[in-house]
């Protein structure tokens, strides 16, 4: 069989963002080397200072290099035929076919990751980066991160496993229905193997089981594949995949639990690459004021760190359709509401109907007294709630508790269990986090997808 061993260096670690610095790659039939290419490649962008510190490769030195697209064919009839091997395979591969995917051309040879045929025909190593791999093997590594220099070691590399897999790892690697191309070097693939094809949350860990990445997902096993063929990555998470080592997963009977679940895993485990969370969010927010002539009123603004709005959403969107709503059901003036900027009586037929506070038709009592009715039912504020939603199967529903105008956790309860039995409730329920993107979460699920839910109030 003919293998190509190929390592490249880049500019950093995204195909669809960054470029190949220098390639390297040993031609082997039959488990011996047969013939080796090496050559600079122009990126056409700077190094940064660090790949720099790292490679040795500079911009002078790739200043009179030849681009991708003048040595692609010599790359081309070296690796198309060949199985191409590298370790941590999907890096190389990506960037290269990337390359040749801009030049119009499909380049997709099989493929063989000597990370993940090194856990397998080395179980006893301790780590398996290129560099202590080297070390356990007794072996030095010369010139360490240029492309040729790791290249002849992982040719070192790659005998071994040719001549120690008396288990046919290999033939099962190059299997397209294993998998095994796809999935990242450092996960064992009965993980992924495992997991469900249903609604839920999954956990990303890497080494010792930190959280890396925590993610809400329809169906599991869809998203995380995502994942790890690199699909969902921005530049931020360039080489993500490859860090995973661990998935863990929590099925969930439906959207509202999923997304307290997700909310409350991130906040719990402070997971780097997860964002939105951990910041503080300045999401849209309603709040009410009493204005210089008694009347009651609501609008709508952003939120800031230490504001207490009536209750907050991810967008202005979502805001204004909620305070449309209650503008509508309770006949309050949309002027009132600051859904109409203009002055005069409201536009009934945009906004629907108004009693005439705005021109002076209502007085501040009767208007008011619809005001608070509106208000009540906008927020929980202060009370206590039970919302019911769909459980896993026949026979149970799922609960989030909010007590007092806090929220307290969620799980899954029989049918037929008392909703004023808080007592009883409280052993089902997994107590959450409550802050301002909680609230936000519960009550911005509750407008948009209000036939899902049932509010009791308790």
């Amino acid at each position: 069989m003919k293998y190509a061993v190929v390592d490249i260096e880049t500019t950093g670690g995204s195909a669809k963002k960054h470029a190949i610095t220098e390639v390297a790659i040993v031609q082997m039939e039959d488990g011996e080397v047969v013939d080796a290419y090496e050559t600079l490649i122009n990126p056409n962008v700077l190094i940064p200072r660090k790949i720099t510190a790292l490679t040795g490769i500079s911009n002078e030195m790739v200043q009179d290099a030849p681009a991708f697209h003048e040595v692609a064919k010599e790359i081309w009839e070296r690796t198309h035929n060949h199985v191409f091997v590298a370790h941590n395979v999907n890096f190389d591969y990506g960037f290269i076919r990337e390359q040749f995917a801009r030049l119009g051309a499909q380049w997709r040879p099989k493929r063989l990751c000597t990370v993940r045929l090194s856990r397998k025909v080395f179980p006893h190593f301790y780590s398996y980066s290129l560099g202590k791999i080297a070390a356990q093997m007794g072996e030095q590594i010369d010139d360490r991160h240029r492309a040729m220099g790791d290249a002849k070691f992982t040719v070192k590399l790659f005998q071994q496993i040719l001549q120690k897999d008396q288990e046919g790892f290999i033939d099962y690697a190059l299997n397209p229905r294993s998998r095994e191309a796809s999935l990242p070097p450092n996960l064992n693939r009965k993980q992924f193997d495992a997991l469900p094809s249903t609604q839920g949350v999954y956990i990303l860990k890497g080494s010792k089981a930190k959280v890396l990445y925590v993610g809400k997902a329809n169906d599991l096993k869809k998203r995380v594949a995502e994942h790890l063929r690199g699909n969902t990555h921005t530049g931020y998470k360039s080489r993500f995949a490859e860090k995973i080592e661990e998935i863990d997963w929590v099925e969930t009977p439906n959207e509202l639990i999923a997304l307290l679940t997700e909310a409350n895993l991130i906040k719990k485990h402070w997971p780097p690459y997860n964002r939105v969370m951990k910041r503080v969010s300045l999401n849209w927010g309603i709040y009410n004021y009493t204005d210089q002539s008694g009347m009651q009123r609501f609008n709508i603004g952003r939120v800031g760190k230490w504001d207490r709005p009536l209750i907050s959403f991810r967008n202005r969107y979502e805001a204004r359709k909620v305070l449309e709503d209650l503008c509508s059901e309770h006949e309050l003036c949309a002027r009132f509401c600051g859904l109409q900027e203009l002055t005069g009586r409201c536009i009934e037929e945009i906004h629907g109907p108004c009693r005439g506070a705005c021109v002076g038709e209502e007085d501040a009592t009767s208007y008011n007294q619809r005001f608070f009715e509106a208000l009540r039912s906008l927020t929980a504020s202060g009370r206590t709630l039970l919302i019911r939603g769909k459980g896993f199967r026949q026979g149970e529903r799922s609960l989030v508790l909010i007590e007092n105008g806090r929220y307290k956790g969620h799980g899954v309860v029989p049918a037929d269990l008392s909703v004023d039995d808080l007592d009883a409730i409280k052993v089902h329920i997994e107590t959450g986090y409550d802050d301002q993107d909680i609230q936000s979460l519960i009550m911005s699920s509750l407008h948009r997808h209000p036939e899902e839910h049932e509010v009791i109030r308790v």
